[in-house]
């Protein structure tokens, strides 16, 4: 997590009134790019409430899902020292941002050692995600890899409240298959199955999870 307010937290009381001062607000609907690969850096975003999903481009006609973010994380931090994007965003749903310049969002880096450690170690822990992810993609059974994606999107859009395990937001089967790099027939056939051993309840569109702990299990598994 990487929070506007976890960076004004570590801010000095100085810096945190520059950020104030400079930030803006954006507003996306759904399906709306925020930035293109190839478009200039111009700042950082802050998911303050919404969903969005990062995405290369293999070929003018094919996009690959590298990550998906929710609430209270950045967005446009891979850009930093780079003149352009070399990944694209898009919104998953209604999503409003918090937006800062990246010449404020360096400088607040540079006087704020804390904080630059900070976003070093989740930036961390982002390549150690993705290089996991990458690894599952190779070697782990696509039931594996779909288990981890609903556990993935647990733990970036949470529920829709502590009693009800909905998913406050559902990866679209298209976008699942894209992630896990597997077909979407695929994909359909294994919730259907989730479903039947009762891991987790298919609402529609959405999905609730009935039993984390069995589904977590299944992540954890060796059996193909």
């Amino acid at each position: 997590m990487f929070s506007s307010k976890l960076f004004k937290k570590h801010c000095s009381p100085e810096w945190r009134e520059i950020f104030e001062s400079n930030k803006s607000t954006l507003v996306v609907k759904a399906k709306e790019r925020i930035f293109n690969a190839g478009s200039p850096v111009k700042g950082i975003y802050f998911i303050e409430e919404g969903a969005v999903k990062v995405l290369v481009s293999f070929n003018k006609d094919e996009e690959k899902i590298v990550r998906i973010a929710g609430k209270d994380t950045i967005l446009g931090h891979r850009g930093i020292h780079y003149k352009r994007y070399h990944v694209s965003s898009v919104a998953l749903m209604d999503t409003t941002l918090t937006f800062s310049p990246l010449g404020i969002f360096e400088k607040i880096l540079m006087a704020n050692p804390k904080m630059a450690m900070y976003l070093l170690n989740f930036m961390v822990e982002e390549l150690y995600d993705a290089e996991e992810r990458l690894v599952s993609l190779a070697n782990i059974d696509p039931k594996q890899r779909i288990a981890k994606m609903l556990l993935k999107q647990v733990e970036c859009f949470g529920f829709k409240s502590k009693t009800d395990k909905t998913l406050s937001f559902t990866l679209s089967r298209a976008d699942l298959s894209n992630m896990v790099g597997t077909s979407y027939e695929t994909v359909i056939r294994t919730l259907s199955l989730f479903e039947k051993s009762q891991y987790i309840k298919l609402i529609g569109k959405e999905i609730a999870i009935t039993n984390m702990a069995k589904l977590t299990s299944l992540c954890m598994s060796n059996e193909s």
